[in-house]
């Protein structure tokens, strides 16, 4: 009966490497990032496409010549 156990508890253990084996295989593979502790992480954030660009095309080129109060400012 003890052997029983004992192969239980082997082939738990096996498969549970086989598992893990698995899982780091495809991270590898497909370029994933392995999270074992489940804590989140800023991975998905910096992998995101930036943005900065499509913000700064919303607004003039350079905003100081646009403002003739500002322009007047300056030449005082």
């Amino acid at each position: 009966m003890a052997t029983k156990m004992a192969s239980g508890v082997l082939k738990r253990m096996v498969s549970a490497a086989i598992s893990e084996g698995v899982s780091e295989a495809r991270a590898k593979i497909f370029g994933h990032q392995l999270n074992p502790s489940g804590k989140k992480t800023p991975h998905k954030v910096l992998r995101m496409k930036l943005f900065g660009e499509k913000v700064a095309q919303w607004y003039p080129y350079d905003i100081k010549k646009d403002d003739p109060l500002l322009m007047a400012r300056q030449e005082q």
